[in-house]
């Protein structure tokens, strides 16, 4: 188990919170909120990360990619061991930090591709020997008295998963569910599938929880409805893209020209890449609107 993140390298870049104050990235910084009983959503740098805490036990489902050990900072929110985490993808701002814990749940993809630092990261050693227990989809993560079922769920990355805790009825998304829409990577079939195999178990959780925080039920429905009128139905041509100014950005405090990054919102510049990604040509994208949300999908991969 890794202790200390060395985040020093970054000690100049400053990080936009909030409350309209600064931090420095090598600063620790944790804000959490209770949303149910024993389950937290917290906050470090990056998506929204879950604790998860069972009988005498707790796991954490994604770690942010913020500096400071959050395996210590969750044990303190909730009294007991915290030595698991898993990751609902394999993106960097979920699984930066996994080897704080002593076991990593996941699945192939997201061991294949997990703790790839993104380019704005560069200097810093994140650790990518940790142990991990391969997951599969249908699988249960034993937690003492509340297990969580995973969903493989593939389309905002290759590892995606959802994590369904029965007992506080809540449905972990991660990033395959957010309030402005659906771009798909993969394809329209494929997604669809995906879906309707969390519909299943629709009457099984009451909200959803993922890397922009909490979604009402009504979207994941809003999702499937609309994923499913796009079937039989081609949608416009997305127009093409208008200048704007590079998002996410923000000026340093003191006008003294330092790099500043909102705690929120992706580093400009940073992606993940997978060897192999099919090109997505813009004449075959397409949007359809319907049931108060909107999809774009390739529709040279409609059958994928």
């Amino acid at each position: 188990m890794t202790k200390y993140i060395d985040f020093s390298p970054k000690h100049d870049i400053l990080i936009a919170n909030g409350d309209g104050t600064y931090s420095r990235m090598d600063e620790p910084y944790f804000r959490s909120e209770l949303i149910a009983p024993n389950t937290w959503k917290v906050l470090s740098s990056g998506d929204y990360s879950y604790l998860v805490v069972g009988d005498g036990v707790g796991i954490s489902i994604d770690c942010g990619y913020g500096a400071g050990n959050i395996r210590e900072y969750l044990e303190s929110l909730c009294g007991v061991p915290v030595p698991y985490v898993t990751n609902t993808h394999d993106h960097f701002d979920h699984s930066a930090n996994n080897a704080y814990f002593d076991m990593a749940f996941l699945n192939e993809k997201a061991k294949e591709f997990g703790t790839i630092p993104y380019a704005s990261f560069a200097g810093i050693d994140f650790p990518r020997d940790y142990p991990v227990t391969i997951i599969h989809d249908g699988d249960f993560i034993p937690l003492n008295g509340r297990e969580l079922q995973a969903f493989s769920i593939p389309d905002h990355a290759p590892s995606s998963m959802m994590y369904l805790d029965r007992k506080e009825r809540i449905l972990f998304s991660g990033d395959e569910i957010m309030p402005m829409g659906k771009s798909l990577n993969g394809g329209l079939k494929s997604w669809i599938e995906n879906l309707e195999k969390i519909n299943e178990h629709r009457d099984e959780f009451d909200v959803l929880y993922g890397g922009g925080g909490r979604l009402e039920k009504k979207f994941f429905d809003a999702f499937l409805e609309c994923a499913r009128y796009a079937w039989g139905h081609e949608g416009e041509l997305l127009p093409p893209p208008t200048p704007r100014k590079p998002r996410f950005t923000h000026e340093d405090p003191e006008g003294l020209g330092r790099t500043v990054y909102d705690r929120r919102m992706p580093h400009p510049g940073d992606s993940a890449s997978y060897p192999d990604e099919p090109e997505t040509l813009r004449e075959n994208l397409r949007r359809v609107e319907y049931a108060g949300t909107s999809i774009v999908y390739d529709l040279s991969r409609k059958f994928d």
